[in-house]
């Protein structure tokens, strides 16, 4: 079946993404070693960690509907939620510099995926991650313009390779 035919029989094609499917996907790995990482600094218990499970599960939902109705509101949203994560991260390395949390080492996990030195420290990996969120704000609120302007995503090129 031709692209045209296709076209005027509603049916869809495979079209290529702009690489943003890609740079998406990169961001959802690096949130999930983020998760990952901290879950090995604080050593959840069993019940805090159905807690994560639930709220990913609720959350995920919530966005997947709020995507379908509106790809512009839901990646606004994720930017300003990034916005907060960087606002939090940013009081979290100033309770470490004060002692009132432990600079511990930085687990393994970390130290492999952000190429961090062998004495690396939970300040280091704070700082690393904070970067990540910084980034993941800014390709958010790119696509929400993007969408604003009336574009395809396709047609702008994605953000990749920050990782």
């Amino acid at each position: 079946m031709s692209d045209s035919q296709m076209q005027s029989s509603g049916a869809t094609s495979f079209e290529y993404s702009g690489d943003w499917i890609r740079a998406l996907l990169e961001e959802a790995e690096n949130e999930r070693m983020h998760l990952m990482t901290f879950m090995e600094v604080a050593k959840p218990r069993w019940y805090e960690r159905t807690l994560v499970l639930a709220v990913q599960r609720v959350f995920f939902n919530a966005y997947f509907l709020g995507y379908l109705l509106s790809p512009k509101l839901a990646h606004r949203v994720v930017g300003y939620l990034e916005e907060e994560v960087i606002h939090s991260y940013t009081e979290y390395l100033k309770d470490i510099e004060a002692g009132k949390i432990e600079n511990v080492p930085a687990p393994p996990i970390a130290i492999d995926y952000w190429r961090l030195p062998a004495g690396a420290t939970l300040k280091d990996v704070v700082v690393v991650v904070r970067a990540d969120e910084a980034h993941h704000r800014d390709v958010n609120h790119f696509a929400s313009d993007v969408h604003f302007q009336r574009m395809d995503l396709k047609d702008t090129p994605a953000p990749l390779d920050y990782h």
